[in-house]
């Protein structure tokens, strides 16, 4: 417990730095953080399904990690013909297409298209939201802020909420989705929804919002409720991707939480959802 509650301390400090250096030195500096995702989380998902991947897909999926924000920093920063997102998008797109190919080419019973594909998308392309969250020309900062805030709420009152009420019911709380992840419940779930909507309202109080096109909290309110059920499918999504290939944890890079993606799985959901909240917003 001692190492679990330490290593998250280290986690929040290290998130809470960047945020600092993105207000008080340059925005750009916020993409060194994406990047330590995307190469982690690339890693993590490659090595995970990497028994199912044709000959050559691993090392292609740790090479499109490391290039994928580098790429988009220097379209979206040093060049000017092209847009990060969609020098990004186009590199994605290269690597796909050749991934797909080697899928294809050397297919065998351990592997399947799916597989092949799957680390060219997650979380990189998810991540890719986050990146564009932090160059929106209004309430980025706010933005950001539910990304990363979101996420930690909803799980933590999902994790209260689900274990209180489980007690009370002895053991007998309906479950969620036991069949991907037997410790869910129903409670927990609802729970997991009151977190997000809690941390909404708390940036919309805090950090502060301006709008051309709507006013007041409601909206805020909304996007917590939906981010917090699309942080839960992302949960879910990556409890799908373990049991599938037999994993507890996606690495031991973080004691006592598992892998990068045990904590930025339901983040990288959220973080599109929450970017395509705030262009409508």
């Amino acid at each position: 417990m001692l190492k679990r509650t330490v290593t998250g301390a280290v986690y929040v400090a290290v998130i809470a730095g960047f945020f600092i250096l993105r207000e008080f030195a340059d925005v750009r500096v916020f993409s060194a953080l994406i990047m330590f995702f995307c190469v982690l989380g690339t890693f993590e998902i490659a090595r995970a399904v990497k028994e199912k991947l044709a000959r050559g897909v691993f090392s292609l999926a740790v090479v499109f990690g490391i290039l994928f924000v580098p790429i988009y920093f220097l379209f979206n920063y040093v060049v000017n013909f092209l847009d990060g997102g969609k020098a990004a998008l186009i590199l994605c797109g290269a690597f796909f297409i050749v991934a797909l190919i080697l899928s294809l080419a050397g297919k065998t019973e351990n592997t399947g298209v799916a597989f092949n594909l799957l680390p060219f998308v997650y979380p990189s392309l998810l991540l890719l939201t986050t990146l564009l969250t932090n160059d929106l020309e209004r309430n980025s900062l706010v933005a950001l802020i539910l990304i990363f805030a979101i996420p930690s709420f909803s799980d933590t009152f999902a994790y209260l909420v689900g274990m209180t009420y489980n007690k009370i019911r002895k053991g007998k709380a309906k479950k969620l989705c036991p069949n991907l992840s037997p410790k869910k419940t129903w409670a927990g779930a609802i729970g997991g929804v009151v977190g997000g909507i809690a941390a909404a309202v708390l940036a919309f109080y805090i950090f502060g919002y301006s709008s051309e096109k709507f006013a007041g909290i409601l909206p805020f309110v909304i996007t917590g409720g939906l981010s917090a059920v699309v942080t839960e499918l992302g949960d879910l999504f990556e409890s799908l991707i373990k049991r599938k290939v037999g994993l507890k944890d996606m690495g031991n890079i973080m004691p006592g939480h598992g892998g990068i993606m045990d904590r930025i799985d339901g983040l990288t959901f959220a973080s599109a959802f929450i970017y395509l909240a705030f262009l409508v917003i």
